[in-house]
């Protein structure tokens, strides 16, 4: 056997040990080496001179018992504290290092008589074999090693952190995590055995609840499943038989999710260094989260038990025609005794992590090694259950196939004719349950174990319906055991067949997109980018300049900035660094970049992918991952200045994008405060009933009303009060002059007030660029997130019911959550999958019209042939044109025929083709062809690019121009030939009925979305 890899500790740089390795160190099939480097730099660090420790009374060192730890357990213990030692500046010697690798090098680590106790007296009973001390010690000179002694220090450093809990708990969480393998192949074992339904496995089911493990879970049972016969077949099942199979998924992702969460808190712990000494030299606590992660792994290995014992006795009481008596005689001695031992020892530890609770001076963290041991016990317990159910499993599924009949396996003789059709016609099935095709390896590997090792099957009797009754079910049971032990060899094979079998599925599999995502196709991302192009015009018309944050944030920088809709974030899954969320809006992040960056006055544009945990309804365009294009204007500058050309960059976008007639709604935030104050409104409601207000565009007045009073418990007159004013809207200049009257409530409040003067020197500016005939002012709109400090609105467009479009509003507080001082800022965000929406129909409506595609291409010229081998001339010709600026293409196919050729350029758009043959190029001219006009032209060739620039020139634009319609798009998107816009004269009757429309009250009820994705 070739020497096996050490494991290298104390290398810097070098990816830190994983849990499989510390439990192959723990079961001594894998050696440990000190790198030297990193051994240099510990004995530099080492104080000097080495003073030992004086023997003193250790005091109370915490709970424990008589038991000892297990020999792999103590030799994780004592590598967990090697590795935190080795991985940073603990200041201990080389030499203690050197004697803690030589223990697990040899048989000392396995022999230490470590106790199962608290932590610190654990690591009390390792610092005395470092002394020679005590039992310990004793162990030591046995093995035949020499001490290295301890100085005060050094001994402080053994018994700070958690390095006991972490050795236990890694051994805990690399063998729970494997026997959670072992547990799904036997669940779906056992659910072919009773035939239970997989219906609750279904993709669709689970993933309804939101539970990625359960999720996870479901997909590995589905995959194991797959192509069997047996689940489904049992008819008559009670709903408490059916929930031991239906609830398979949750259960197993919850222990997942505990492994997971230990998982985490054990790597921490394994991959960090050594803590020092508190002040005064008492040793660092232990991290609580070992202990308290452990017991809850602890707790759901034990409801995995307990859900494996169920089940067994489910299929043992279900076997036909007789129960299976020793599988039931093993579920009420071993099993039982297994789970009562569990149960006793996670209840212990439960009642000492609720007293330690209610200390504070780190009490919880030195329960993690009881901890540890109570969930290994929950570990040992799941094990034997797990091997009960195999074997119940096993059992039912040999008796249902009964014995092999004498030969059955003899195909018939062929007829004389030689008709080996018939002849397989005739042959009989193969008997017994068809199994899936990972429960077929699951089985063929346990049952051979089961039988003894000498059958590849368990031993029926003559008559079949039984097993032999000589079986012996507690041996049966010890084979299987011996192939589920996550501890031995065996299921680390098993477990790799199963999961390639699940790999397999998987690629099997017809994959899907995400919920609330979407795959884009060529015209489609045509679309995107001509409205991008537009969009990305006006901003650097009026002078942005363009910034890019990460997709991701720190949690704690978008948390709190949303309201409600803080719960819409996206988490990400912590890696054990920072904790970190994908990015719900671009406006956050750029108040976060402009404090980062101590930026001044900045005019900025950013395009970007956004993420909302929300539910998607991607018939009105709301999705989980999508783009924003936001505009902002950060800094200080004149009252209402940089307002009024933010609401302009609106205009013009919606303007040259012509999705057809549109209203931009405005409000301020100061009226709204100042309307709730008026009403008699506590001021801790403010934010609730502008969050009810703000659902006005959806629902009548009346449903608002009956939250803002039922739900929100407010007053009804107060109520009444806010429906009088939020029902305001109208032309901007003639609502303002109404609110503004001397005897108005809102023109004698100091803060609308204000808010009043703020917006009539808006309303002027907004004038004089030519806006604001787009502007409606409705004192019902109340842009939900807390971030807005002044001036909110939200674009809508007139006759549909897809949602507002844009929206946005001044922030002048947002900064200063993150740098203390507060930068003004204001801005808009373009609803852009909505536009996206809007302009694909449009076009696809222009396309449908004219019988041309939407382009997907921007080819200009299609370079043809006609004849054999021309296929580098060409090559040669488009070459030429690309070296020109010219787009074009010449088609892969060597020789191709002319009709394909015309094809491609009808089917494409492409406006122009050349043409040539050999009588072409020996008189070197080619022929130019207008697809559109239908008419050809010859050119000599070297004339052919002046020529093609002067057509290209003068071809229409648009996406929806094909037939050679279209060269590209540039920015044509908003051209009236798009069939996207609308006529001047409807533009022109549309600016009179809104100038000359007189502000009246109405009954809000807009069929529209509350903000802007």
């Amino acid at each position: 056997m070739a020497e096996q890899r050490a494991v290298i500790v104390g290398a810097l740089g070098a990816a830190a040990p994983s849990l499989e390795q510390v439990a192959a160190v723990a079961a001594a099939s894998l050696p440990v080496a000190l790198d030297p480097a990193g051994s240099e730099r510990v004995k530099k660090e080492a104080p000097r001179p080495f003073v030992p420790e004086e023997d003193a009374e250790q005091g109370d060192l915490g709970a424990g018992s008589d038991a000892q730890l297990t020999p792999a357990q103590a030799r994780a213990v004592v590598f967990a504290r090697l590795l935190s030692l080795a991985n940073g500046k603990t200041g201990v010697r080389l030499q203690l290092l050197q004697f803690l690798a030589a223990l697990l090098n040899g048989a000392g680590a396995g022999a230490l008589p470590l106790p199962a106790a608290a932590e610190r007296k654990v690591m009390a009973a390792l610092a005395d074999a470092c002394k020679g001390a005590g039992a310990a010690g004793a162990a030591v000179a046995a093995a035949g090693l020499e001490p290295p002694a301890l100085s005060a220090a050094e001994r402080a450093v053994l018994l700070s952190g958690g390095a006991a809990s972490a050795g236990l708990g890694a051994l805990v969480v690399q063998w729970g995590r494997e026997l959670l393998g072992a547990a799904t192949a036997v669940a779906a074992l056992s659910c072919e055995a009773f035939g239970a339904s997989a219906k609750p496995f279904d993709a669709d089911v689970v993933e309804a609840g939101g539970h990625k493990a359960a999720a996870a879970a479901a997909d590995q049972l589905r995959s194991q499943l797959e192509g069997s016969r047996c689940v489904s077949s049992r008819k008559g099942v009670t709903a408490q038989q059916a929930a031991l199979f239906s609830n398979l998924p949750q259960l197993l992702g919850t222990a997942s999710d505990s492994l997971s969460a230990a998982y985490a808190a054990v790597r921490a712990e394994v991959q960090s260094s050594a803590l020092a000494p508190l002040k005064g030299g008492a040793p660092a606590p232990a991290n609580p989260l070992l202990a308290t992660t452990l017991a809850d792994a602890g707790r759901a290995l034990l409801t995995l038990a307990a859900s494996s014992l169920a089940r067994a006795t489910l299929l043992a009481e279900a076997a036909a025609p007789a129960p299976v008596a020793g599988v039931q005689e093993l579920v009420r001695t071993a099993g039982a005794h297994a789970l009562s031992a569990a149960r006793a020892s996670l209840g212990v530890v439960s009642g000492a992590l609720l007293e330690a609770a209610a200390s504070d001076d780190g009490a919880v963290g030195q329960q993690g090694p009881l901890a540890g041991m109570a969930a290994d016990a929950a570990l040992a317990a799941a094990l034997e259950a797990i091997s009960i159910e195999a074997l119940a499993a096993l059992a039912v599924l040999r008796i249902q196939q009964g014995p092999a009949e004498s030969g059955a396996e003899q195909p018939p003789e062929q007829a004389a004719d030689g008709d080996g059709a018939a002849a397989k016609r005739k042959a009989k099935k193969p008997s017994g349950p068809v199994l899936g095709k990972g429960t077929a390896i699951a089985r063929a590997v346990l049952e051979a174990p089961a039988a003894g090792g000498t059958a590849a099957a368990l031993p029926l009797a003559e008559a079949g319906g039984a097993l032999a009754g000589g079986f012996d079910a507690a041996a049966a049971c010890a084979g299987v055991r011996g192939v589920l032990d996550p501890r031995g060899p065996a299921l680390p094979a098993l477990l790799e067949e199963l999961r390639a079998v699940v790999e397999a599925n998987q690629a099997r599999r017809k994959p899907k997109v995400a919920k609330g995502a979407r795959d884009f196709m060529p015209d489609q991302m045509a679309i995107r980018e001509a409205a991008f192009a537009a969009i990305t015009g006006v901003f650097k018309r009026h002078g942005a300049v363009s910034i890019d944050t990460p997709v991701f944030e720190l949690r704690e920088t978008l948390m709190g900035k949303y309201g409600e809709d803080s719960k819409l974030i996206y988490d990400l899954a912590d890696q054990g660094g920072e904790l970190l969320s994908l990015r719900y809006d671009l406006t956050v992040p750029f108040a976060r970049y402009v404090a980062v960056n101590a930026v001044g006055n900045i005019k900025r544009y950013h395009i970007g992918k956004v993420y909302r945990r929300d539910q998607p309804q991607m018939n009105r365009g709301r999705f989980r991952e999508f783009f924003q294009c936001d505009f902002d204007i950060a800094g200080a500058y004149p009252v209402m200045v940089p307002d009024a050309e933010v609401l302009k960059v609106l205009t013009e976008i919606l303007d040259d994008l012509a999705l057809g007639d549109y209203e931009v709604k405005l409000n301020h935030r100061k009226l709204l405060d100042a309307m709730l104050a008026i009403a008699g409104v506590p001021a801790q409601k403010f934010r609730a009933i502008c969050s009810a207000i703000d659902k006005l565009d959806k629902e009548p007045w009346g449903e608002v009303r009956r939250e803002m009073t039922e739900d929100k418990g407010l007053a009804p007159e107060v109520a009444d009060t806010i429906g009088q004013l939020v029902v305001l809207r109208g032309e901007p200049r003639q609502l303002l002059s109404k609110l503004q009257a001397a005897d108005h409530p809102l023109a004698r409040h100091p803060d609308s007030a204000a808010a009043l003067a703020e917006l009539d020197a808006l309303f002027g500016y907004l004038e004089a660029m030519g806006a604001l005939h787009r502007i409606v002012f409705d004192l019902s709109l109340a842009r939900g997130l807390d971030y807005y400090t002044g001036v909110i609105y939200e674009a809508v467009l007139q006759g549909g019911n897809v949602g507002s479009i844009a929206a946005g509003g001044r922030y002048d507080k947002l900064v200063g959550m993150f740098s203390g001082k507060d930068v003004p800022a204001v801005g808009v965000s373009i609803g852009i999958e909505r536009v996206f929406a809007i302009l694909e129909a449009h076009l696809r409506a222009r396309a449908e019209q004219t019988g041309t595609p939407i382009r997907a291409t921007e080819t200009e010229v299609l370079v043809a042939s006609i004849g054999n081998g021309m296929q580098p001339r060409r090559m040669e010709l488009a070459s030429r044109l690309w070296s020109a600026g010219i787009k074009a293409e010449f088609g892969f196919k060597a020789n191709p025929k002319m009709g394909d050729q015309l094809g491609y350029a009808l089917e494409q758009g492409v406006p122009l083709m050349v043409l040539f043959g050999e009588d072409e190029l020996a008189r070197g001219v080619v022929k130019v062809k207008d697809m559109a006009a239908k008419a050809e032209a010859t050119v000599a060739l070297d004339a052919l690019v002046d020529d093609l620039r002067a057509r290209i020139s003068a071809l229409p634009r648009g996406l929806a121009q094909g037939g050679g319609g279209a060269a590209g798009n540039s920015s044509g998107i908003s051209s009236s030939e798009n069939g996207v816009g609308e006529g001047q004269q409807q533009q022109e009757e549309r600016q009179q009925q809104q100038t000359a429309a007189a502000e009246q009250p109405r009954e809000p009820a807009l069929a529209a979305a509350r903000s802007a994705q």
